[in-house]
Order: C-alpha cells, then structure tokens, then sequence
C-alpha cells in the first residue's frame, strides 16, 4: 500500500467502530453490484474476542483488474461518490483480511494487511464459476468487544437498513431483488443478554414505503432541489425515528430534531437528497460538509420547517402538541411572540426556538436605534420594540417574585436584603441601563425604580457603623441587616431621597415589636445626621405584624393600607442638625404583603403587556415568521 495505514486510520476515522467494518464490507459489496451478500460471524464466546473471525461473501463483480487496481492505492476513489479509504477501517479492528475473488475464468486471492505491497496477480482458471467474493477479517486487534449488538444479527439488521436505506430503496424502487444474510455462530451463549446463535436477513420487504416530495428554497440554492423521502406509520411498542441526509448511497444522521419530538408508537423516517450534499461527507461518513456559501443554521431551518409540515398532517398528536407549545410561549414569552418560526414550533429544539425569536427581536432593535430619522412606520415600530423590551422587564421581575416566594422560609436576613437592594455593591445613575435588574425596590413601590445608587461596601460600612445603635443585636453579617438605595449619589451636594429596608427580628411579643419600630425613629435620625444632603427618608420595616401589634399600631395612629398582607404607615419628621426637617414616610410591612402586592402589580402590567404582543403577533406575525434571521 501506498501510505503509511496506521497514521491514515487515525486521521481519517477519529471516532471508528466495529459496525464501520460492516458498513465498508457491505457497501463494497453493493457498489460492485451484488445482489446476495452473506455475513457471517463467528466467536466461541464473547469475552473471548481473539476468536472472533467475520466473514462477508457476495456475488458482486469481484476484484476485477480495474477493482483491484484501485484498492490496492488508498486515496484513489473511483468517482465523487467514493472516498478510496474506507478499507483503512479494516485494519482499526483485525490483523488481517483474505480476501478470495473469483467469478468465470479468473480467480484473485491476497492477503490485506499492515504493510500491503499491493502484490496480487489474477489467476486463470480451467473451469467458468459463479462471481463469489469473500472477505475473511481475523485476528481482533482489541481487548474486546464493546457490546453485544456488535455481534447480534437483529441488532445489526436495523443498523444496516438505516446506513444503506437509500441504496437498497433505490433498488426496491427499480424492482431489483436482493438479500443480506447476517448469521452468528458461537458456543458460548448468554440468555440474559440474548446472545446465542441466531440469523436475520434484509429484504425488499424490511424496508419502508417512502413517499418523496421536493423542496425549493431560493435562499439555500437557486438551482438545486432537496427530495424528502419520508415513511410515517403508526407501529406498537414506542415507535422509532430516522432523520439523515442521503449521501452517496448512504445515511448520515442529520440532527434537526431530538428524538423527544416525535410522538411514541410512530416509525417515522426522512430522507433529504439533494446535489447539494452530494459526496459532501467528511472522511469516515459520519458528519455532512456542506459546500462553502451553504449556511447550516438557515438549511436546517428550512428542512426543519418541511419535516413539520409533513408531521402536522400525518400526526394530530403533533398538531396538539404545537399549539400546546405555543400556549407556554405566550404565557412565558409574550415579549417574543410574532417571533417564533410559526410553521416549526414545537417540533424544533426549545433553546433553538427560542434562540431565533430573540435574535429576530434584537435585529429590530438594532434597527430601530440605529435609525437617525424615524418616518411614520419606524415611529409605530419603535413603539412596538418599546412595548416588548418593557414586556421582558415585566417578566424579569414576576421571576424575581417568585424567587421572593420560596424566601418565606428560614433564609437569612441577607439573602432577603440582597433581593430586594443588592447590598455593598456601587452602582450609579450613569450605568442605569445594566443596573436596571439589580434593583428590585420596586417590590416595595413602583416609585423607586428610578432610584440608582447602591453603595459600595466600604461605603456601607461606613454608614452602617454611623447609624449603628446602642445595645443592637446585628445580623448574620455581623451587622444590622440593613439595605439602602439612593436617588442620587449621597456623597454629592444634589439633595437626595433614600429608601431603606430593614428586616425586624421575627417575634410575637408585643414589647419587643413595639420597641423595633421605636428604633426605626433612632436610625433615622442618625442616618440624617451622617448624610446631610438627604432629603427625604422612606423608611421601610419588614417584620411579623400579628392581630395584637396591627391593634397597637391602629391606637398609635399608624394608618392601615390597602393590602393582601399587612401595611400601615405614619409620615415622621425627622430634625436635621442644621434645623431643617426631613420627612421620613415610614412603613411596617408583613412579608406576605410585599409579596402579594407585588405581585398583585406585576400581574397587571404584564396581563396588558402580554394583550399587547398577541396584537402585534396576530397583525404582524407572518411578517416576522417569514423573515430572514
């Protein structure tokens, strides 16, 4: 041979098997014409791998002495179709091949291996014989073998009939018989794992009826057509599915789908064949190569969208399952709906679905604040990007709630704080955009979106230790459990209003809560007192408000909110060192009701919302479903 084999095996099969053997010993035999080929497998047990000896015989055209000529030099294929190395897979596995091929008046016998000189001259002989070809693969170059199908006829017969689909139906189509005979002998057989002597044999019958349509799309190619052969039946047991690509006779899996999406009790399978995928297969025949101008993403998309089609009309469950998914679509992602690819969804992968109707929104957004002129269509288009930017910041938030949710437990005080106010992180005005989804006092009250400024932790520190009060027992932190967020930056001379949340020790005893919300009035002042150029207090207290305290607070004039929790609140007045008085509305808020309110809020906004984007979706939809990514 005319390359070094064991470096070639390595670089041309990376991830080899011992079902490559078949494949390369079948196709041999079906591309020289055979119409009866025989393998037969023989092993004394399964965990004695060194006996393991295959045998595939046909009645092919043999090893001519063009045939021959071409083995015998790796990487001289015959045509397009034909990579001139798959023999190479040979060797991966066995020590040797003998290969004995005779048919009329001429017989060819050698032996295949490492080092092959390539040295086989035909024999003649006296009498006429019928073609007879066989291959003898001995001595198993592995420790052993990796699984029982490797070795069981009926596990090999579905494999077979998938790698070899579109050869052997192109025959069953011309009306050409043929047969593959798979036989297993050993003397040590396993019930457990069903291994003991059996055979198996493809036929015209195994194979499916296939129905072809064909696909144009302009966007993929301007010339080329892509066949779908498709075969969709209903069967007992959970069903199968097949979806490649027919490349030179042979199948290579095309990953459009996951399995999960086909319902159970169906065997469905599709076949695309196209010019454009001819010999268009890497080195071993596992993974297509598409010509270069081909993208993947948008020909997947379009086989994708037929294979749908096809589905949806032969399956109702199928149908039902489509509108199901866009039913969690809606509800989850009402700020994309218009987006989705209308005739796929729900048969495609979730992530990829959700992956093109996001890029297909951020396409118009770019577009929108790129735009240094807005005419009549832009100024509508820009309100409809507005409404489902704000729609998926409605959607964040209802997450945020939930999170608040499963807070109802025993988690600190800290993680409770770093929901609602990340604590000991700067952020300010000028990073707004970013910061939007750090700050989630809008729990508290919509009003407080627009405040900006978190202080740092040093920062916090500091006030903290300013503010900190006599005799206080801290918090997990090792400090009192207080989050605070400003309007401005505190540290400027802008006047600024500060909102700050503090979690009371959980309590039914009325003397102790009673004297939390005295400390309230302390902190304040203290807070005042550090950070002069504040003006306006809005002070927050998150702590068990029972029927005895909610009665307390009533006789001490706190005024009760409307709520599905417990609010009260009472506007203090805090004295400034310089005289001056800070207005320090102030709130004693059960859990639950910051919670409940919240949501309740949030619930509103995103009903509208999401009203909204079925509108844009039902006017505009096919637009966006058609568009290019």
């Amino acid at each position: 041979m005319d390359i070094e084999t064991s470096g070639a095996i390595r670089l041309f099969f990376p991830n080899p098997s011992l079902t490559l053997v078949y494949f390369e010993a079948l196709a041999n035999a079906l591309d020289a014409g055979a119409t009866d080929v025989s393998i037969d497998i023989d092993v004394q047990a399964f965990d004695k791998p060194d006996t393991l000896k295959i045998t595939v015989s046909d009645n092919g055209d043999g090893f001519t002495d063009e045939n021959f000529e071409r083995f015998r030099k790796l990487l001289r294929p015959r045509d397009k179709f034909h990579k001139g190395i798959g023999r190479l897979v040979f060797l991966n596995y066995f020590a040797r091949v003998d290969v004995d091929s005779a048919r009329e008046k001429w017989r060819r016998t050698f032996t295949f291996k490492d080092g092959f000189d390539g040295n086989a001259p035909l024999q003649a002989v006296a009498d006429q014989q019928e073609a007879k070809t066989s291959l003898i693969f001995s001595g198993f170059a592995k420790e052993r073998v990796k699984s029982y199908d490797d070795l069981k006829p009926d596990a090999l017969k579905p494999l077979l009939i998938e790698q070899f689909l579109p050869t052997l139906d192109a025959r069953k189509r011309e009306g050409k018989a043929f047969k593959i005979s798979i036989n297993l002998t050993t003397n040590e057989s396993n019930a457990q794992k069903e291994f003991f002597p059996q055979a198996a044999e493809i036929t015209p019958a195994d194979l499916p009826a296939m129905t072809k349509i064909t696909i144009q799309d302009d966007t993929l190619d301007a010339i080329s057509t892509i066949d779908m052969h498709y075969h969709i039946a209903p069967v007992s047991g959970k069903g199968s599915s097949l979806v490649a690509f027919s490349i030179d006779g042979r199948t290579i899996p095309a990953n459009l789908i996951p399995p999960s999406s086909f319902p159970p009790g169906y065997l469905c399978v599709f076949l695309f064949e196209s010019e454009l995928f001819h010999s268009n297969a890497d080195s071993s025949r596992q993974r297509l190569v598409l010509p270069e101008g081909t993208p993947e993403a948008h020909l997947f998309r379009v086989l994708r969208r037929e294979l749908g089609k096809v589905l949806a009309e032969n399956i109702p469950q199928i149908t039902e399952r489509n509108e199901k998914t866009k039913e969690t679509f809606e509800e989850q992602f009402p700020h994309l709906l218009g987006f989705f690819e209308a005739d796929t969804v729900g048969l495609i992968d979730r992530d990829d679905a959700l992956s093109i109707a996001q890029q297909r929104f951020f396409k118009e957004q770019k577009a929108i604040l790129q735009s240094e002129k807005l005419s009549d269509a832009s100024y509508e288009k820009s309100l409809e990007m507005s409404s489902r930017t704000l729609t998926e910041y409605i959607l964040y938030r209802d997450k945020i709630i939930r999170r608040m949710k499963e807070m109802t437990g025993g988690n600190a005080e800290s993680e409770i704080h770093n929901l609602i106010v990340p604590r000991f992180k700067e952020y300010s005005q000028s990073s707004m955009p970013s910061e939007v989804y750090q700050n989630n006092a809008w729990l508290l009250d919509d009003k407080f979106m627009v405040f900006r400024t978190i202080l740092s932790e040093k920062s916090m520190d500091a006030v903290i230790n300013a503010i900190r009060l006599d005799d206080e027992i801290v918090g997990d932190t090792g400090r009192p459990d207080i989050a605070m967020i400003f309007s401005a930056d505190p540290n400027d001379t802008t006047p600024v209003d500060v909102v700050v949340v503090e979690i009371k020790k959980k309590t039914d005893d009325e003397k102790d809560n009673s004297y939390a919300v005295n400390q309230l009035l302390d902190r304040a002042g203290k807070l005042v007192a550090h950070c002069p150029n504040i003006q306006r207090v809005w002070y927050y207290a998150i702590m068990n408000v029972n029927d005895t305290m909610a009665f307390r607070l009533r006789q001490l004039k706190w005024t009760p909110f409307f709520s599905k929790g417990r609010v009260y609140y009472q506007e203090f007045e805090t004295p400034h060192p310089d005289g001056r008085v800070i207005p320090t509305p102030t709130f004693v808020v059960s859990f639950d009701a910051i919670i409940a309110d919240a949501e309740g809020r949030n619930h509103t906004f995103l009903e509208i919302l999401r009203e909204g984007m079925k509108k844009y979706a039902d006017e505009n939809g096919d637009s966006k479903s058609s568009g290019d990514e």
